[in-house]
């Protein structure tokens, strides 16, 4: 259960005689109130707690967000922690925790296809991976922690779309989308189509989108209230990480997101 300020403690209320600044003392106040909430806060909850209007709620939040310290989940909107508060404090980020839950797995299913094992979440209209796991090979991706990749080309961004609701997906379809090699789809008829499937089949692939010489593999990891909040990965070098092997190791890839689903719930 969240954590809640008591509505008669006013969390602005300084003690008598502080020095105080109104617009720090309300962003911090926001900061606690959003790194408190176990799942991603809705601005009128923030705005309530915190005391203030929704108007000066909404600044103060995009000023924190500008510099990183709040995100908003591209799913229900609400805002959450973001990237750059875990490096501000020795506590451990609701990021890293998912990274510690999820490592076993994700050391189990590198072993098994030998390939780069991936886990990301959701960043704004984007992917970003917080922990990645090397094979042996000299061969093998660059590192992509900490970047964040688009939604229509990447396997763990058309999962995302897949799993938007549909005035979000239109959205998205209302800028056009960069055409990053020659097998980027960037047809919205086509893509939604590709959405259908993936729906059905419950991963994803890439097949040279991205980039042409790699390919990958994604499926959805979900919190206890089956919301989307990452993604488990597996990508190589197209050379030798065909399509007909990941298609081949998509149900080890979806039982490992199981997994780590369920280790998420304990």
């Amino acid at each position: 259960m969240d954590k809640r300020i008591d509505s008669d403690e006013n969390p602005l209320k300084l003690k008598q005689g502080e020095p105080t600044v109104q617009a720090v003392d309300r962003a911090i106040v926001l900061l606690k109130l959003v790194s408190m909430s176990e799942h991603p806060i809705p601005i009128n909850d923030l705005a309530k707690q915190a005391h203030i209007n929704r108007t000066t709620a909404w600044r103060l939040l995009s000023t924190l967000e500008h510099h990183g310290l709040v995100e908003r989940d591209a799913l229900t909107k609400g805002y959450r922690l973001g990237l750059a508060a875990g490096q501000l404090t020795s506590v451990t980020s609701s990021n890293e925790l998912l990274s510690l839950r999820a490592r076993p797995m994700m050391e189990k299913l590198a072993e098994t296809t030998q390939e780069t094992v991936m886990l990301s979440v959701p960043k704004n209209f984007g992917v970003v991976a917080i922990s990645q796991i090397d094979p042996p090979h000299s061969v093998r991706l660059i590192d992509y922690v900490d970047v964040v990749l688009p939604l229509h080309c990447t396997s763990n961004g058309k999962l995302l779309l897949a799993n938007l609701p549909k005035a979000e997906v239109e959205h998205f379809f209302d800028r056009p989308l960069e055409k990053r090699t020659t097998r980027t789809m960037t047809d919205p008829l086509e893509l939604k189509k590709q959405l259908n499937t993936i729906r059905k089949n419950g991963f994803a692939l890439s097949i040279g989108e991205l980039d042409e010489s790699e390919n990958g593999i994604s499926a959805p990891i979900y919190d206890a209230n089956g919301v989307l909040i990452a993604f488990i990965s597996v990508s190589g070098p197209a050379f030798r990480f065909t399509e007909d092997r990941a298609i081949q190791i998509a149900q080890n890839v979806v039982k490992t997101a199981v997994e780590i689903s369920n280790a998420l719930k304990q």
